[in-house]
C-alpha cells in the first residue's frame, strides 16, 4: 500500500515494479512518470504507485567529505582535473550530474597512496569533453609543462568522449617530457556501485610515477575490475559508448598494465628526459570530412572553404567519390593540404592499388599509412603550426609519436 506522503526529489525509496521490489533515488517526475536511479546505478522511468520512503533527501545531501588540494607525503604527483564522468556525481535534488572529486574518498579507498605519493590537485576547468577545443589543449599543455617541472608525473582526469583527441594533441605538443602524462577517465560516475573511476585513478597514479616519457591513457583492460591498460595516446580510440573497457590501442597492444597495485610494461616506450621540450603552436584552420555515399559537391566545397588543411576520412584503402576531386584539386593549388585516412578501424591507406586512388593522388591528396583520423587531424594542426609548408609531406608521413605503425600486430584485431 502506498504511503500517503509523496516522495520528494532526492528521496531514497523502495518500490514495486513488474512484481519485484527495488530501491532507488527519485531524480525527477512529471504528471505520469517518475525517473529513478536504481542502487545499481541505472535509471528507469515508471508510474510510481506502490512505494515506501526509506530516507529523506536532506540527509542524503549533507555528506561530510575530507576534500583537500594536497594529500600524502611521498613522491609528488600532479592531478589536473578537467571534469567528465570520472570526477562527477549525481545531484539527487535535480538529477543533474555535477563535477565533484573528493580526494579524501579516493585515498580512503587506497590508503597506501598517502604514504607513497603526495598528490597535488590542480583544477583546470570543469568542462565536459565534448566542449573541449584546441584552445583548451594549448592551455592544458602549458599547465602540464608547469606541473611536470615540480612533479614526478602528471595525470589528467578527462571525459572519455574526446580523450583520444586531447591525448594526441598533448603527444605532439610535448616533443620531449620529463615525466609521464597520463589521461584517465571513467564510463560510470564515482557514486555508482559499478563505477570504474577509482581503479582507473589508482592505476593512473601508478603509471605517473614511472619513467614513462610519453602521453598515455589509463582505462580498464576488460569489463571486470582486474587490470588497467596503459594505451599510447596517439594510437588510442574509444570503441564503445558504455563499456568500462571502451578504449583500445588500435593496431598494437597496450604499452603497460596495472594489476594488484603493480605496474608492468609490456612493450618498448620512450623514457623520461631531464627537461621538457614543448611547442603549443597549432594551426586551427584544419577540418575533418567524413565521406559517405550521397555527399554532394556543394557540401564538400563548403567544408573545404577557409581551411589550410583537411583530413578526409574515406572508405577502405582511402577512397572518396571522383566527383569531389576537382574541388579538392583547386583548393590544393591554392595551398590547402589534403590527407586521406580510412573509416576502417584497422588497416592502412594505399592510393596505389585502385584507379580511384591514383586519381586522388593526381588531385594532390596524400596518404599517411595507418594513422588514425583523430590523430591525423591533430597532427596536421601541429605540423602546419610548426614546420615549413615544403616539409609537410615529410613530416606527416614521419612517425613522430608512435602514431604510424610499420605493421599492425597480429592478435589485436577482435
Amino acid at each position: 500500500m502506498a504511503e500517503s506522503k509523496k516522495p520528494e526529489i532526492g528521496d531514497l525509496i523502495e518500490f514495486t515494479w513488474e512484481g519485484q521490489r527495488f530501491q532507488g533515488t527519485l531524480l525527477s517526475e512529471d504528471s505520469v512518470y517518475s525517473n529513478i536511479k536504481l542502487i545499481n546505478g541505472y535509471n528507469i522511468s515508471i508510474k510510481l504507485e506502490d512505494y515506501k520512503i526509506l530516507e529523506r533527501s536532506i540527509t542524503r545531501t549533507q555528506e561530510v567529505k575530507r576534500d583537500m588540494k594536497v594529500l600524502g607525503k611521498g613522491k609528488p604527483i600532479s592531478l589536473i582535473t578537467t571534469g567528465g564522468t570520472i570526477v562527477s556525481r549525481v545531484d539527487y535534488k535535480t538529477g543533474a550530474v555535477f563535477p565533484s572529486l573528493d580526494m579524501g574518498e579516493l585515498t580512503s579507498r587506497f590508503p597506501y597512496m598517502e604514504e607513497k605519493f603526495s598528490i597535488n590537485r590542480v583544477d583546470f576547468s570543469n568542462i565536459l569533453s565534448e566542449n573541449m577545443e584546441p584552445d583548451q589543449w594549448i592551455q592544458m599543455a602549458k599547465l602540464v609543462d608547469r606541473e611536470l617541472k615540480r612533479s614526478e608525473g602528471v595525470l589528467i582526469s578527462h571525459g572519455t568522449d574526446t580523450m583520444s583527441y586531447t591525448a594526441s594533441a598533448l603527444s605532439f605538443m610535448f616533443e620531449k617530457q620529463r615525466g609521464p602524462i597520463i589521461l584517465v577517465g571513467s564510463q560510470r560516475s564515482s557514486d555508482r556501485p559499478s563505477s570504474d573511476s577509482y581503479l582507473n585513478i589508482e592505476a593512473a597514479v601508478g603509471f605517473s610515477a614511472t619513467d614513462f616519457g610519453e602521453v598515455g591513457i589509463a582505462m580498464h583492460h576488460n569489463s571486470s575490475d582486474e587490470k588497467i591498460d596503459l594505451i599510447r595516446g596517439a594510437r588510442s580510440r574509444k570503441m564503445h559508448s558504455t563499456r568500462r573497457d571502451a578504449f583500445k590501442a588500435i593496431g598494437e597492444g597496450p604499452v603497460g598494465r596495472f594489476q594488484d597495485g603493480l605496474v608492468n610494461f609490456i612493450r618498448p616506450y620512450i623514457r623520461r628526459v631531464e627537461e621538457n621540450t614543448i611547442s603549443t603552436k597549432l594551426e586551427k584552420r584544419v577540418g575533418m570530412i567524413y565521406f559517405y555515399p550521397g555527399l554532394s559537391v556543394e557540401e564538400m566545397e563548403k567544408n573545404l572553404d577557409g581551411k589550410r588543411g583537411v583530413i578526409l576520412i574515406g572508405t577502405g584503402l582511402g577512397h572518396i567519390a571522383i566527383k569531389h576531386l576537382e574541388a579538392i584539386k583547386e583548393k590544393v593549388k591554392e595551398g590547402m593540404k589534403a590527407v586521406i585516412t580510412t573509416q576502417c578501424i584497422f588497416g592502412t591507406t594505399n592510393l596505389d592499388v585502385y584507379s580511384t586512388g591514383r586519381q586522388m593522388k593526381g588531385a594532390g591528396i596524400m596518404d599517411c599509412g595507418n594513422i588514425l583520423p583523430e590523430t591525423a587531424y591533430v597532427k596536421m594542426m601541429y605540423v602546419l603550426g610548426n614546420y615549413d609548408e615544403n616539409r609537410f609531406p615529410e613530416m606527416m608521413r614521419k612517425n613522430m609519436r608512435g602514431e604510424i605503425l610499420e605493421r599492425e600486430e597480429m592478435g589485436v584485431f577482435p
